[in-house]
């Protein structure tokens, strides 16, 4: 079933984007270049490019060791729970649709594709514990993130979201908001580090 279930998801992932970027580069006259600068459909994007790799992988006979399959898999969730709670907290209502399909690619996206991958981490359990401090592994990529994110921004004057405009929020505000996220960020991945070390300890007693 799962070599059915994870390819499916990447292929619906790769579909709502194409919606997503052609209404948005059609409706609301974004460039190719911003429409990937979203960290939605970065992230996105990775879950689809890792299922296709590790079923390619599995076909060829080659497929990941378990460790590094449950270390980028707890990673995705991170990043997806990251878009998820995000886009419903702060963005939901920044945008309209004017197409109900870019509307339901849109809202696969920010939640579908979050909560495809929390059924693939429920349904196939981790067999990987991992130490507390590997969150900080995983907080690579999103700062590494905001970081070209903020050059970008210095350079064209242009920031994807409202909590990483600094010319509008000023220095004071920037920080507040992005060290309240920075806190709220940390202290999720670390959940979710201690819910995947429950989920691999219950697979331990089912064998």
């Amino acid at each position: 079933m799962l070599r059915v279930f994870r390819p499916t998801l990447s292929l619906l992932i790769l579909v709502a984007v194409m919606i997503l970027l052609d209404h948005l580069v059609e409706a609301h006259n974004y460039s190719v270049f911003n429409f990937f600068c979203f960290f939605t459909n970065q992230s996105n994007l990775l879950v689809a490019l890792f299922f296709l790799v590790d079923g390619f992988l599995r076909w060829r006979g080659r497929p990941l060791t378990r460790s590094v399959y449950d270390r980028t898999r707890g990673a995705l969730i991170l990043y997806m729970s990251m878009t998820t709670s995000i886009y419903w907290l702060f963005l939901h209502h920044l945008i309209q649709f004017t197409s109900p399909v870019a509307a339901l690619a849109n809202s696969f996206l920010h939640s579908g594709a979050l909560a495809f991958l929390l059924i693939d981490w429920f349904w196939d359990r981790p067999q990987t514990r991992l130490n507390k401090r590997f969150f900080l592994v995983w907080l690579i990529y999103p700062v590494l993130y905001g970081v070209m994110i903020m050059a970008l921004g210095t350079a064209r004057s242009w920031y994807p979201y409202p909590f990483l405009n600094i010319v509008k929020l000023g220095a004071g505000k920037w920080a507040m908001w992005n060290g309240i996220m920075a806190v709220g960020i940390g202290c999720w991945a670390v959940f979710i580090i201690l819910l995947n070390n429950k989920l691999q300890r219950d697979e331990l007693r089912t064998r």
